[in-house]
């Protein structure tokens, strides 16, 4: 009786009904890792990451990435929607230049805290918080990675635009 009713066990029919949509899930789970984790002093709790460990720098454009890390990461979270709904290959392209350009500056960013190891080598140490916010940054790029990866799966080669 089981062979004559045949179900899909649970993640297949999971991953049929929303594979489209995982370039979306992952670039969530990145937006949220890149902007998430923001300084906050609230009573007893001083939260230091991103703000903290820029401001022991002594490169000014460091904060010019920060700001552009985030900037994108919310650019590419409506963008990520909008190549689920479509998957056209101009959104893909987009999404990838994108997310190639958030890569650059997560590298960029991390790498002025070695930059400034090699300035300063007998009095600047990577604080914890520094190394904190490095690891945030590049956590958020891996995700950002596996959805562009998985949108070049996903996109439709053959997309044509119907007029509403």
């Amino acid at each position: 009786m089981n062979d004559l009713i045949h179900r899909e066990k649970w993640y297949i029919r999971w991953y049929n009904y929303n594979k489209y949509s995982i370039p979306v899930i992952f670039t969530t789970i990145g937006t949220l890792i890149f902007t998430l984790f923001l300084d906050f002093r609230t009573g007893d709790i001083n939260f230091q990451s991103h703000i903290s460990a820029i401001n022991v720098l002594t490169n000014q454009m460091v904060g010019f990435y920060l700001f552009c890390i985030y900037i994108i990461a919310i650019i590419q979270l409506f963008n990520s929607m909008a190549f689920s709904r479509k998957r056209s290959p101009i959104s893909l392209i987009l999404f990838t230049v994108l997310n190639a350009l958030q890569i650059l500056l997560v590298y960029l960013y991390v790498n002025v805290f070695y930059n400034e190891v090699e300035i300063r080598p007998d009095n600047f140490v990577i604080p914890s918080f520094g190394i904190f916010s490095m690891n945030i940054m590049m956590t958020g790029a891996v995700f950002y990675i596996i959805a562009t990866i998985f949108a070049w799966f996903y996109v439709d080669w053959k997309y044509v635009k119907i007029e509403e």
